[in-house]
């Protein structure tokens, strides 16, 4: 795998590239911090739904059938180890919700993906789909909660007077924020999509066509974004978050360094490692740097916008020396 850095910093550094062409249209005023509200609402509701239905709606033979399935249990350990390390380090550091989401979360699909495929090839993209699946149900789940349940202990605090009004507004408000959860794209998506890959059916030609160029987007979108958002402030005001370093060394390096040491431990096992590059595409979502929908989301309910920005294009910035870092020495300790 250390074969791979190289590469990696190559494609690592055209997707910065985007983010210099967003900086450049809000410096030269072609567009606006504002625009990015509506980029972001395409990219979550739009082109990440399109890549999940599309990373689904790939053929796949037996053998490709059980690597998918490993990759899933690599998915499901990265994630809930992270969601363990974010809860562990809640309450000691401190965290906001966009910390700790920030930590937890990563840029799997729109960072990752172009990654692969140009690194790895397009074939693995199917296996980027089961970390983007997991990734999805926790994040529009645990990651909307940790969003409105500070939101509503904020207000408590506030208002201790209208208790017993706020617990009945919150009982409606966690109804419908569930009702909103269970009927969102993304959601819908990945229950459609595993519909298609169990039912073998497959989409009109027009529509699977449209679905896929949808989806292979969100790279490029995402990284305009940020762009736009990094034009409309300067880098000095980014660096003046204190903590910001701090949110940055746990995402990048601890979390996803402790992830790599649990999988040396269980590589032992007969078959868990047998193939090494299909952890590799997990492993490059895992050291992602924070998720994008934190601060879509952050935009979408008004809360530590700047500084959901700034954290994901810090993290964004420094992955192109803690990524190529993390791929040689997983090629080290796994081999």
């Amino acid at each position: 795998m250390t074969n791979l850095v190289f590469p990696l910093v190559s494609k690592i550094l055209s997707l910065l590239v985007l983010v210099g062409a967003g900086v450049v249209l809000v410096r030269t005023k072609l567009l606006k911090k504002e625009d990015s509200i509506a980029l972001s609402k395409i990219s979550v509701f739009l082109l990440s739904p399109c890549v999940i239905v599309s990373s689904f709606s790939m053929k796949v033979d037996g053998k490709a059938g059980q690597s998918l399935l490993l990759c899933f249990f690599y998915a499901i350990l990265a994630n809930f180890l992270f969601l363990f390390l974010g809860t562990l380090l809640r309450k000691p550091l401190h965290l906001s919700p966009v910390e700790e989401m920030s930590m937890e979360y990563t840029n799997c699909g729109n960072f990752v993906l172009p990654i692969v495929a140009s690194v790895l090839g397009e074939e693995y993209l199917l296996y980027v789909s089961a970390y983007i699946t997991v990734y999805n149900l926790l994040v529009w789940t645990h990651g909307i909660h940790l969003f409105q349940g500070k939101a509503g202990q904020h207000k408590e605090e506030q208002c201790k007077e209208k208790q017993s009004e706020e617990e009945q507004s919150r009982g409606g408000q966690k109804q419908n924020a569930f009702l909103k959860i269970l009927f969102n794209p993304n959601i819908l998506a990945i229950l459609f999509g595993v519909f298609l890959f169990f039912t073998k059916i497959s989409l009109p030609a027009p529509i699977s066509l449209a679905i896929s160029d949808l989806g292979k987007m969100i790279g490029p979108i995402s990284m305009l974004i940020t762009g736009i958002v990094l034009g409309s402030m300067s880098f000095k005001k980014i660096v003046s978050y204190r903590r910001i370093y701090m949110v940055t060394a746990f995402r990048l390096l601890f979390f996803p360094f402790i992830y790599l040491l649990l999988i040396s431990v269980l590589s032992r096992i007969d078959g868990f490692l047998d193939n090494p590059v299909l952890f590799l595409v997990t492993f490059l979502s895992a050291m992602a740097p924070a998720a994008a929908n934190v601060s879509q989301f952050a935009i979408l309910y008004g809360k530590e916008e700047e500084y959901a920005s700034c954290i994901n294009i810090f993290t964004t910035l420094c992955t192109i020396f803690s990524m190529p870092i993390l791929v040689y020495l997983s090629g080290l300790i796994l081999r």
